[in-house]
């Protein structure tokens, strides 16, 4: 194997921790939006860094989807199955998630309902 080619999986392998976070991130993400659960500010953040930090990753190391994938295939210690896959995906085409509204907080209604009896 040529020293050129090494250095290029070097640099492939580099980037599997980075889209392995980023899948975890949007897996997390997916499953509170599906759960209809709480999305902070702070989570989607999080995933939009992540995203754009992985996205420059791969920019930088020039690699290809198919890389990405045999990489992932000679290391398997990061994620899931498919993890660099579905990390490239997020990192390539973030998806958009917006977080949830705080529900209303109910005793301020009761104490606007007492201003205006005492009116």
């Amino acid at each position: 194997m040529s020293d050129t080619k090494t250095e290029a999986q070097s640099h492939v392998g580099g980037l599997l921790p980075a889209l392995a976070q980023l899948d975890q991130i949007a897996t997390e993400l997916q499953a509170k939006t599906a759960a209809g659960a709480e999305v902070t500010a702070a989570d989607v953040s999080t995933y939009e860094q992540q995203a754009a930090h992985a996205r420059h990753l791969v920019d930088a190391a020039g690699a290809d989807s198919g890389e990405i994938t045999e990489a992932e295939k000679e290391h398997r210690g990061d994620g899931d199955k498919g993890f660099a896959t579905r990390g490239l995906d997020h990192a390539t085409h973030p998806r958009v998630f917006e977080p949830t509204q705080p529900a209303a907080d109910s005793s301020r209604d009761r104490d606007d309902d007492d201003e205006e009896i005492d009116l």
